[in-house]
């Protein structure tokens, strides 16, 4: 590896940052990937003639970003992206409304138009069959509205990661608790048959464009999926907000 200059004097509330910036400028600069070793804390801290503190608390920042994986006794190791670190975020934004689950379908639904269209390119005979299978399963559900959900929330999953995008898959998993959030509304028992039907019928829809090999008609299918997702959440916060400006007013 190159010879590292010393890092200048820093205020200590800055300098785990500073130790945090070198070693990913490190991992880029040796084009380390994931599970390969990153230098020891000892050695990082003789090399920038730091603390072990600031060392500590700069890996340990690293480890809670997802991005490095610290077990006691062995040099730390370079983690694969985890969904759940962008979940974190994802879930405070939604749980002290800054976003709603509108705002989250809407999200979803650039990703999952896009994921559509590329599984039906590339999607695995396996998976579309898998496809398949949900599918009947959520038509069998009847009156379990978890296995309606867990089959709504299997078909995404199942979609994004038949597009060949890691993107589309991680994304849609640190969305996981806005998008079973919204599967559960989705699927509200306050729904009538006909409306429950029509979800599923939309389900239905993009799965059997995407098992055809249809990219634009997949599209097509999700957009029409999304646009009665939005439709139907969008009525429910109003209602939920109007309930809670009515018993402001009372109280």
């Amino acid at each position: 590896m190159n010879q590292i200059a010393p890092l200048p004097s820093l205020e200590r509330p800055t300098l785990s940052a500073q130790v945090a910036r070198h070693l990913l400028a490190l991992v880029n600069r040796e084009q380390l990937r994931p599970g390969d070793r990153v230098p020891s804390e000892v050695q990082i801290g003789l090399d920038l003639k730091v603390s072990r503190g600031s060392v500590r608390e700069a890996y340990r920042t690293l480890a809670a970003l997802g991005i490095l994986e610290i077990e006691g006794g062995r040099k730390p190791r370079l983690k694969a992206i985890d969904p759940h670190v962008l979940a974190q975020v994802f879930d405070y934004a939604l749980n002290t409304a800054q976003v709603s689950v509108a705002h989250v379908i809407e999200t979803r639904r650039a990703i999952e138009l896009q994921s559509a269209q590329l599984a039906a390119r590339y999607a695995t005979p396996e998976q579309r069959q898998q496809l398949r299978e949900l599918v009947v399963q959520m038509r069998s559900a009847g009156s379990d509205h978890t296995r309606r959900v867990a089959c709504d929330t299997a078909i995404h999953t199942v979609i994004a990661e038949a597009s060949g995008n890691p993107l589309n898959s991680i994304l849609l998993a640190a969305l996981r608790t806005p998008v079973e959030a919204s599967s559960r509304i989705h699927f509200d028992d306050r729904r009538s048959e006909s409306e429950l039907a029509r979800v599923i019928d939309a389900h239905e829809a993009v799965v059997d464009r995407i098992c055809a090999g249809d990219a634009m008609g997949a599209v097509s299918a999700m957009t029409y999926h999304f646009d009665i997702s939005i439709v139907h959440v969008t009525r429910r916060e109003a209602d939920e907000a109007e309930k809670l400006a009515a018993g402001a007013s009372v109280s």
